[in-house]
Order: C-alpha cells, then structure tokens, then sequence
C-alpha cells in the first residue's frame, strides 16, 4: 500500500513468541465440560469416602447436593457454550472429525510415548492439532457423555436407581484414568502443562507448538498465505496495529490491523493526530507478495517495530 504521507504499521509483540491455537467458542466448549467432570468426581470421592461415617453426615450430604447441581450443570453448559460459539460450529466438527479420525503416526505415538516420557532420546511422530492422547480422551468423553447424564438421571427415579447406580458407578470408573492423565499433563507435567494457557488465552508458546504438534504447525503457520486457512488469519488481524505518519514521524495505535484496512480501502479518510495531514492512498494493490510480507510481519514482527515497505519482496 502506497500512501501520499504513508504509514508504518507494527502488530502486537506476542505475534512474535505466540501463536494462535484455540477460538473463543472451543475454550467455552472445552471448560463447560472440564470443569463440571472435576467437580463431579471430587464429590463422587467426597460422597464414598464419607458414606456410612455418622459425624461427617453434613459433609457427605453437602457433596451429594453439590454433586447433584453440577450435574445439572453437565446437562446445560455444553449446549449453552455451543449456542454462544456458533459461528465455530464448522470448527467443531473439524475436531470431532480430527479427534475419531487416526492414522499409523497416532498409533505410534501411543506407543512411544510412555517410553518419551522417561528418555528425551525417543523421537514421537509429527502429530497433528490433537496428539494421540487427546484424541482418546477426546472419543471417551463423547462417548461416556450421554451415559453418564442418562445414568445419572435414572439414579433419582424408583425402582431403576440400584442399576442406574451401578451403570453411572462403572461408567465413571472407565473414565477416571483418562480424566487423571489429562489433568495431570494439562497442570503438573512441565513439558505439556505450558499449552494450559492455550485453553485460557487461545494463545501457546510458538516453540512449544513446534515441537509438540509439528503437523499442524507446518500446515497453518509455514504454508504460503494462499493456502492458509481463514481461522489463522483472522486472529493476526485483529492484534493492534501501530500507525507512523511519515510527515511529522509521529506515532499512535490503532485499534487493529482489521481495522486498519477497513478505514484504508473505505471512503473515511484517515488524519494523522499530530500534524492533521490526511493520509491518502494512492495504489491499493492487494498483490500476494506484499499481503505475505504483512503477515510474516504479524507472526514475528513487534509493536515498537512498525512495518518496512521497503523490506517486502514487491519493494
């Protein structure tokens, strides 16, 4: 983009140590589940550990309701973080469809792991966006989901409650393992407990990716822009962007790179604060070589760094 009195455009500095790895809608979906699993196995263990002891009766009434709410809470979340991210829906079944779909490298990984964990010289195979513990995580909690709320509610009606108990009881059983594994990796194994904020901010350790889910990385983040999908984009665009008026050098922030290019290719004019000069587009050519250099600029660049013309390829 050619300006009569350009601008330099900086995005935010974590673009250079970060990338983007989970949306807003996959983060509400992921702890409406977590959280309420958590909760319903530690007052499981409340309830059995306090069943039959006469002095810790209020404790072990208190976990039952506590249980019984945040059963409800299973019940309701899911559904409600999916109405609120459903302009992720496409991702979704993205992920279900990543999560059930396994390949020869998956398998492998399976195996190698465990002996990974112990020697640093044992090389896992290149893994995708899931890894392949998360992916059997990922089928048991979709497959244990509906029984555990059928179970659960069939424990509150007469005559079934023994058998619906025992269902829920073996059901929950089955999945302990799996739930302690992933707790465990995601909160105390250094090596992994690093993707937690991934879950917090959609953000991880660029490094990090790297190394542990290579595939994915190569596709979304060392592919030419033109393949590149639309969700790896759109976060870069919406870092904060940096504007430099080259008549009086002064500097001020920008909303967002998104927004950046609305006001440049929108009638609004754009006025420098400083000197009030109008900025004005000359050429508004959107050649790939200069939207590649804007965007390698977005993944590695730094907001007291603003973006050099100059050091594209169409310069």
């Amino acid at each position: 983009m050619e300006r009569a009195r350009g601008v330099s455009v900086a995005s935010a500095p974590s673009t250079a140590t970060k990338v983007y790895r989970f949306h807003p809608g996959e983060r509400f979906l992921h702890w409406a589940l977590a959280l309420p699993y958590v909760l319903l196995y530690a007052t499981a263990a409340t309830m059995l550990i306090t069943w039959g002891e006469a002095a810790s009766r209020p404790i072990h009434h208190a976990a039952a309701w506590m249980h019984r709410f945040t059963g409800v809470c299973l019940i309701a979340l899911p559904p409600l973080a999916l109405l609120f991210g459903i302009r992720d829906w496409q991702r979704h079944f993205e992920n279900v469809r990543h999560g059930w779909i396994w390949d020869r490298n998956d398998f492998r990984w399976l195996i190698l792991f465990p002996r990974a964990a112990v020697d640093p010289r044992v090389t896992l195979p290149e893994q995708g966006k899931f890894n392949a513990a998360e992916k059997l995580n990922f089928m048991v909690v979709m497959a244990t989901y509906p029984l555990y709320v059928v179970t659960g509610l069939l424990v509150w009606l007469p005559g079934v409650a023994f058998y619906a108990w025992l269902a829920h009881g073996i059901t929950a059983l089955l999945g302990l393992p799996l739930l302690a594994g992933h707790v465990y990796m995601a909160t105390v194994n250094p090596s992994t407990r690093i993707g937690l904020q991934g879950m917090i901010t959609g953000w991880v350790d660029r490094e990090w990716a790297k190394h542990h889910y290579r595939r994915w990385y190569r596709e979304c983040f060392e592919r030419p822009l033109a393949a590149r999908r639309p969700e790896v984009v759109k976060p870069l665009l919406g870092t904060p962007a940096q504007i430099r008026c080259q008549q009086c050098s002064f500097d001020y922030p920008f909303g967002s790179w998104h927004e950046l290019l609305q006001r440049t290719f929108q009638v609004e004019p754009l006025f420098c604060p400083s000197c009030e000069t109008e900025i004005v587009v000359l050429s508004a050519e959107a050649r790939p070589e200069m939207l590649e250099a804007i965007l390698r600029h977005l993944e590695t660049g730094s907001a007291r760094i603003p973006f050099d013309r100059s050091a594209s390829p169409a310069a």
